[in-house]
């Protein structure tokens, strides 16, 4: 009888410590998933204020004394990071769309599209100058063999086009956007004028 006892408190003793390391795992995965689902939060807030080196830019007209620190902030606080995006988009499609029209002219075949849009990549990842890094990435196809000389003026007048539109509808949205703050006489029209100054002579749009 005594066994038995044992051995029923035994399995019950058991049984509680299961119970236990349940709710405790229960417990620290939920604090897991919370702390993940904030950190998540955090890194999409964060994301909306990476406004390519747009900050820097606005950091060095605040060292200049051109704004102050809250106008600074006042400034990022109207750059959104969707809007951003969907310009980012529109040059895209005109890269994509130019460059194709190019292949259908015959200026260029299909594999010279691969490599130019390669080319392309390679420059924007290079954190240089883009104008500057993708002219030497179109004089290495030339030196290839792979694209001639005409080929890459075509290919250099498509991309400043599309550059020239992209600055234009930059240009359009900064306004429309910092009109708010000048209206509001959070800044002055004459350092609205300096703000789209600094922003479109971004290296983003060299």
């Amino acid at each position: 009888m005594l066994k038995k006892n044992i051995k029923i408190i035994g399995a019950l003793t058991a049984l509680n410590i299961l119970i236990s390391l349940n709710v405790g795992y229960k417990s620290t995965y939920a604090s897991s998933a919370k702390s993940t689902t904030s950190i998540s939060g955090t890194t999409i807030m964060n994301k909306n204020h990476k406004h390519h080196d747009y900050k820097s830019r606005l950091d060095k007209l605040a060292n200049d004394n051109v704004i102050n620190k809250k106008q600074e902030d006042a400034v990022l606080n109207l750059i959104k990071s969707d809007e951003f995006h969907q310009s980012m988009k529109k040059n895209h499609k005109c890269s994509k769309n130019k460059l194709n029209a190019l292949v259908e002219n015959r200026t260029i075949t299909k594999t010279q599209e691969s490599y130019i849009k390669q080319a392309f990549l390679a420059s924007k990842k290079s954190g240089k100058n883009f104008k500057i890094s993708f002219n030497n990435e179109l004089d290495t196809l030339v030196n290839k063999k792979i694209i001639n000389k005409n080929q890459k003026t075509a290919v250099q007048n498509l991309f400043d086009s599309c550059k020239k539109e992209r600055i234009s509808n930059l240009n359009v949205l900064f306004k429309r956007k910092f009109d708010v703050l000048v209206n509001n006489g959070t800044i002055t029209q004459k350092q609205e004028e300096a703000i789209i100054r600094g922003l479109l002579n971004s290296k983003y749009n060299s």
